[in-house]
């Protein structure tokens, strides 16, 4: 009887184990989720905040000095909800800064790549006529497009393609408002198409390198700053006409 006992109790131990491990896992998501909720609010709050202060004239250069800063904490949030991190994202992700800072620096230095424009002070500092953040704030973008359209049920060539048209319509939104607060300015005065071409292209190369490289790019906030940010463009468009 007492070695009968004991092996039924001994028995248990693993489905007691197992148990645990789940609860805490369960645990652990719902905690991720709280954290998400937590920071999809801060970044309506954060986005809001800034709409307003863009649109008074007495704080619009004081935000518009604060573009910068914005960008980044946005971008550190987002990142920071990165649930896998190893260091081939890391790799990945430098590559496509880097390919976007470049591109944009033979954008401005030769005008073949966008056309003719220029960068003003909202991104703060340049190097070689192009602010580095401009690469970051590409790497965010596709990044944040990627975890989009990768939930589509299509094959992985069509979701690049949905993915580099939904870049260019986040640009046609963006274009106006930033140009009006002195992000850059293009040359002839107007935007050209091949910017939008250039816009689909890069798109289309750097989230080819996304599916290429195949790692786990799970996030729950990412594509909600995305959005937030294409309605902090589109109120402003229609606030600053």
């Amino acid at each position: 009887m007492l070695g009968k006992t004991k092996e039924n109790n001994s028995g248990t131990y693993p489905f007691k184990e197992k148990t645990g491990k789940t609860m805490e896992k369960n645990r652990n998501w719902l905690r991720g989720i709280e954290k998400a909720s937590l920071i999809k609010i801060i970044f309506i709050i954060f986005f809001s905040v800034g709409v307003l202060g863009l649109y008074y004239q007495e704080t619009r250069d004081l935000f518009i000095t604060l573009t910068p800063f914005s960008l980044l904490l946005g971008m550190g949030l987002m990142f920071w909800m990165h649930e896998k991190w190893q260091l081939k994202h890391v790799l990945v992700f430098g590559l496509i800064v880097l390919m976007g800072f470049f591109v944009e620096v033979a954008g401005v230095l030769t005008g073949l790549v966008f056309g003719e424009y220029s960068y003003g002070r909202a991104l703060g500092f340049k190097i070689w006529g192009t602010p580095p953040m401009i690469g970051l704030n590409w790497l965010m973008l596709i990044y944040a497009v990627y975890r989009i359209v990768n939930h589509l049920k299509i094959p992985a060539v069509l979701k690049i393609f949905a993915g580099a048209t939904l870049m260019v319509i986040y640009d046609i939104i963006m274009e106006p408002v930033a140009i009006q607060l002195d992000m850059w300015s293009w040359g002839g005065g107007d935007i050209p198409l091949q910017n939008y071409v250039a816009w689909f292209v890069i798109s289309l190369v750097m989230l080819s390198v996304f599916y290429i490289t195949k790692l786990d790019y799970r996030n729950k906030v990412a594509s909600t700053l995305f959005f937030v940010q294409m309605g902090f463009f589109l109120i402003l468009n229609f606030l600053l006409g």
